[in-house]
């Protein structure tokens, strides 16, 4: 962990367990000056500049996020990242931290490598997706390490963690962090994990920031019975009505857009789940023709082939 991490994480390792443990609304620690300060500045600097073609969501749709999962191909300092998430030295202080056994790091970076948010951008409420889709490993935790050099708590971005994204009364359990350069933030992924970030607000002179970050997700071959759950993709809850709608008040021209972007992404997401019913159902449909095919094929060749059936 020389040179990448600050050295005085190996000491804290015990008292970040406690924090993580006891965290609520679910096990997660604030990490603060996470990277050493040489490392920190050279990552900084050399974060990939974003390519717009590159920019897509999830759903194959023009997005404001840039991601690069293959670190390889970005030049140094990122081997040396690459190879400290790797080492066994650094899993060992996961799991301490953690008190989770048999962390499995993903050479791949599914979903993870290099982060980058730019004005406009959000995040609905969600909890992962539980298996890794090459291998069926169990996903069991998040490391996010927020690169901003400069953040204010009026552009929105801060990170979320909810209790229930499906309680709408306002009262549900929520800790707020803000992407500040260099703090991090380490947290277990299970079904009720759930979180997200609010709409990114730069100001007209700050457009040329962004919310960036370096994260990586660890896995394990098994986990608690009572937290294994049927392999699922990721699970985004829409947010409710924007706090700008009010009963009994005219609706503005800027709440009107606050409860059109909400809409549109309600209709975004059922979009996807009617094509994801739709191709399911095709496959299903495929594989009783190619039953019935084989089928008709056995019983062609019991009549054919009598003497092989007695």
């Amino acid at each position: 962990m020389q040179g990448v991490l600050n050295p005085e994480l190996a000491e804290q390792a015990q008292s970040l367990f406690e924090q993580f443990n006891h965290a609520e609304p679910f096990r997660h620690v604030l990490i603060e000056d996470f990277l050493a300060g040489p490392f920190l500045e050279s990552v900084a600097e050399q974060f990939p500049k974003p390519v717009e073609e590159e920019m897509l969501s999830e759903f194959g749709d023009r997005s404001l996020k840039h991601t690069v999962e293959d670190l390889a191909a970005l030049g140094e300092p990122f081997p040396q990242w690459d190879a400290l998430l790797k080492s066994g030295e650094f899993i060992g202080w996961l799991e301490t931290v953690t008190g989770i056994p048999g962390l499995i790091f993903d050479p791949a970076y599914i979903g993870a490598g290099t982060h980058n948010n730019f004005s406009g951008q959000s995040l609905d409420m969600h909890i992962d997706f539980n298996r890794h889709p090459l291998n069926g490993l169990q996903r069991r935790l998040n490391l996010i390490v927020y690169l901003c050099p400069e953040w204010d708590l009026s552009w929105g971005g801060c990170l979320k963690l909810h209790k229930d994204a499906w309680d709408r009364t306002g009262h549900q359990q929520e800790r707020v962090y803000p992407p500040f350069m260099n703090h991090a933030v380490l947290f277990e992924t299970n079904e009720r994990s759930w979180h997200g970030f609010d709409e990114i607000k730069l100001p007209e002179d700050k457009q040329h920031l962004s919310r960036r970050s370096l994260t990586v997700y660890y896995y394990s071959k098994h986990r608690e019975t009572n937290e294994v759950a049927d392999e699922h993709s990721t699970i985004y809850v829409p947010d409710w009505i924007p706090p700008s709608v009010k009963p009994g008040e005219v609706l503005s021209e800027d709440a009107y857009r606050d409860l059109e972007k909400v809409m549109y992404r309600r209709d975004h997401y059922l979009q996807h789940l009617y094509k994801r019913e739709r191709t399911a159902l095709d496959r299903a449909a495929d594989a009783l023709r190619r039953i019935a095919h084989l089928d008709r094929l056995h019983r062609l060749i019991r009549f054919l082939m009598p003497w092989r059936y007695r």
